[in-house]
């Protein structure tokens, strides 16, 4: 299966019961002697809604990824955005009706922006190395969707001003 770069896969229903992921660059044939260095992620009974976050990691000689497990069971629900700060900056933000501020290298959950679907104002500033004056990164219109989940993320791009990556996860009903 080719998965999107930016964006979300399918969803995939996997079996129950206490399961391990396993990625390799190359198709599987043998099971019984599967690469131990390859990247793996071990997901637990009981856990049914999560997403893997792929990111580099240089160290592995199979494939040099890690799968990060997100587990937003309870912790986001529809209308809030889980935010992931991958800068060493403070992000602040202000998301039509609520704030934001997500600190250096680490991740918080938005309430919803406003209390329907629709479009609202979405300004972001942030604080370079979380020291000195809030600079202005983008203000502009957002659309809303009171009924999904959304995820943020604020990257390095190597110029002056860290990048915004916003996702809706709509999902059908039964999905």
């Amino acid at each position: 299966m080719n998965l999107p770069t930016t964006n979300f896969s399918e969803v995939i229903a996997l079996p129950s019961g206490e399961i391990t992921i396993l990625m390799t660059a190359e198709e599987i044939t043998d099971f019984e002697n599967l690469p131990l260095s390859a990247p793996r992620l071990a997901i637990a009974e009981g856990i049914r809604d999560f997403y893997i976050l792929i990111s580099p990691d240089p160290s592995n000689p199979i494939l040099p990824i890690k799968m990060n497990m997100v587990n937003p069971e309870g912790k986001f629900k529809p209308g809030e955005t889980l935010w992931f700060n991958l800068t060493e900056h403070k992000i602040a933000g202000k998301l039509g009706d609520s704030t934001l501020l997500v600190a250096p290298k680490s991740s918080t959950v938005s309430k919803s922006p406003i209390s329907e679907s629709g479009y609202y104002r979405a300004e972001f500033a942030y604080q370079s190395k979380a020291e000195g004056r809030l600079q202005k990164i983008t203000e502009q219109q957002w659309w809303h969707d009171a009924n999904s989940r959304h995820l943020g993320f604020i990257v390095n791009t190597g110029g002056r001003l860290p990048k915004l990556y916003f996702y809706r996860d709509f999902r059908l009903d039964g999905e």
